[in-house]
């Protein structure tokens, strides 16, 4: 009795349509944490970078102010002028205001901010930039609005700032500890649309900046 051949199959096996399916959302998965990964990165990059540049240009001023009797690099010709006549410079990739390479003035080069866009922008969907105010005996120095997310520790957050920008030649004016700019609404406190926690600011001015509550 002869032996059964046996005959060599052409079958391979190959993915069903589930394990296909399976493979394709782990890839999608891990893309995504990818993307987050590098964004909060990205953004946290950027948040270090303000803060450096922000304790680099302060320490111009206060030398600007070492080196000429007391006296600030002013914005206003009046050294009396109230807040909301001092003129506000913002810097050259501002999308409003002033937008000049010299924010400050007479003290040199200065960096130009890189604004958070789109999702990641500031309150109200606006990108903020750095601003500069003295009448020459007190100034505020700001990366306005320029943080995605709500500062949670106290480092760089005061409750000094200004308006938001309403259009390019609006006239600007610092505001101390504001409903309107400080995320208080119809009574209520919203972190999410309040100014003064998106922006790092540095000042040497004085005033009442007790926080809402959960501010």
């Amino acid at each position: 009795m002869s032996k059964p051949k046996y005959v060599e199959s052409n079958y391979k096996k190959s993915f069903t349509i589930v394990e296909l399916l399976v493979v394709i959302v782990v890839i999608g998965i891990l893309a995504t944490i990818t993307f987050l990964s590098y964004r909060d990165t990205s953004l946290k990059a950027r948040d270090a970078k303000r803060k450096s540049d922000l304790n680099s240009v302060m320490t111009r001023v206060e030398l600007y102010a070492v080196e000429h009797d007391g006296i600030y690099p002013a914005t206003t010709a009046s050294d009396s002028a109230n807040w909301k006549t001092i003129d506000v410079r913002t810097d050259d990739n501002c999308f409003n205001g002033s937008s000049q390479i010299d924010w400050v003035p007479y003290i040199g080069l200065l960096p130009q901010s890189t604004p958070n866009t789109g999702t990641d922008a500031g309150v109200g969907g606006n990108s903020g930039c750095y601003i500069y105010a003295s009448n020459g005996k007190e100034y505020i120095l700001s990366a306005w609005n320029m943080l995605s997310s709500p500062q949670t520790s106290t480092t760089f957050y005061r409750r000094q700032g200004f308006r938001s920008f309403q259009t390019p030649t609006s006239t600007q004016f610092y505001s101390c500890n504001d409903n309107a700019i400080g995320g208080i609404a119809m009574g209520n406190y919203d972190i999410n649309k309040d100014y003064y926690k998106h922006s790092y600011t540095i000042s040497n001015i004085s005033c009442n900046e007790t926080p809402p509550s959960g501010g």
